[in-house]
């Protein structure tokens, strides 16, 4: 009885185990490519352009993007989020998105609301003008008396107004730089201004007009936008951006965006990046 007894046992056990479920599989690892909300510009020749038709993205910011999204670890796929230059620091602090790459200067105020890594790209205000133009300007002197038009909330606009031009020029303002550009066309301003590197975009695919050979005030320095505090991610996009500049990317870009304009005064040093605070 005892030998019918285990048999039966030893039966029942084989048909148990294989009855039974097999193993769940160990969780899988998180996935290296992730989402992630970054804030863009539309409507900067040679920076970030949209077209409205294809969806098509262009510009130095949406490589210098796309190309962080491959070249960091981990990874990320970047959601594009359209934010004008107004509201580039409340979508950082609010959340909206965890990265902006869109014209975005360093500067000590914004840094008290947002983080930053950078610089990654370097200008000096600069003016355009229509090649018609008839009077020659070379020096800022030349420029009293003129009506020039520049981006409203920039810091184009703190540099024209309490800088070297303070009430030697009349300054006007437009929600955007092609707003200016548009007026620049219909002589209702005769200069616009803004970063030198966005007026050379606005040249190149505007017939008539040219950028000066003038540029004043104080450096701008393009950083990545960052949420305040967040350390990490600011290291690892630093760490990025060097990569960028030092392998030969930074150079690839800037020719395919802005042709042969000579990169001397806009190429940062990649061993002095700002350092994560």
């Amino acid at each position: 009885m005892w030998t019918r007894v285990a048999a039966l046992s030893s039966a029942l056990a084989v048909l148990t185990a294989c009855s039974l479920p097999p193993a769940s599989p160990s969780p899988p690892s998180v996935a290296a490519d992730r989402p992630m909300n970054v804030g863009v510009g539309t409507d900067i020749p040679g920076l970030a352009v949209l077209n409205p038709d294809t969806h098509e993205r262009r510009g130095f910011d949406v490589d210098l993007y796309r190309w962080l999204g491959r070249n960091t670890t981990p990874q990320f796929t970047p959601v594009e989020v359209d934010v004008i230059i107004a509201q580039r620091v409340n979508a950082l602090a609010q959340g909206r998105v965890q990265m902006v790459v869109h014209t975005f200067s360093i500067t000590d105020e914004r840094r008290g609301k947002i983080g930053f890594a950078g610089p990654y790209l370097l200008s000096k205000q600069g003016f355009l003008v229509r090649a018609d133009f008839d009077r020659p300007i070379r020096t800022l002197d030349d420029l009293a008396g003129l009506t020039v038009c520049t981006q409203s909330g920039s810091t184009s606009y703190d540099q024209l107004t309490a800088g070297a031009l303070r009430d030697r020029v009349t300054t006007t303002t437009e929600i955007g730089t092609r707003q200016c550009v548009e007026r620049l066309q219909r002589k209702e301003v005769d200069v616009a201004s803004t970063d030198q590197i966005i007026l050379h975009g606005f040249a190149r695919q505007t017939p008539g007009l040219k950028v000066l050979d003038l540029t004043f005030g104080a450096q701008e320095r393009y950083g990545v936008g960052l949420p305040k505090n967040d350390k990490a991610l600011c290291e690892r996009i630093t760490d990025g951006l060097k990569g960028f500049i030092t392998n030969g990317a930074w150079d690839q870009f800037f020719r395919a965006n802005f042709g042969d304009l000579n990169a001397e005064g806009y190429k940062p040093d990649p061993y002095r990046l700002d350092p994560c605070t």
